[in-house]
């Protein structure tokens, strides 16, 4: 018993001082681009749903496969729904 309450000690006190050891805050700054990748946030992606003969925007997503997740919701529904891309330049 007195070794499991030194061991349960050990390895709290090894706990403790491994999350105070941790930095505590993060620098955030900005992802450098780097040529051959993509660029990331240049895109927005609209859902347009076809209503009485036209298109109206169902909704705008950051993220391509929120904007497909979307289309396949509204297909499954009955819709007709499609993805528009809008470039940003900024």
């Amino acid at each position: 018993m007195f070794r499991k309450l030194i061991l349960t000690a050990v390895v709290a006190t090894g706990t403790v001082a491994g999350l105070t050891a941790a930095p505590g805050t993060a620098s955030a700054q900005p992802f450098p681009h780097r040529p051959g990748y993509p660029q990331r946030d240049r895109h927005d992606y609209v859902v347009l749903v076809r209503h009485h003969g036209h298109w109206d925007r169902y909704r705008v997503f950051d993220d391509r496969d929120d904007a497909q997740r979307a289309v396949w919701r509204l297909e499954r529904q009955g819709y007709d729904a499609r993805i528009d891309v809008i470039h940003r330049h900024w």
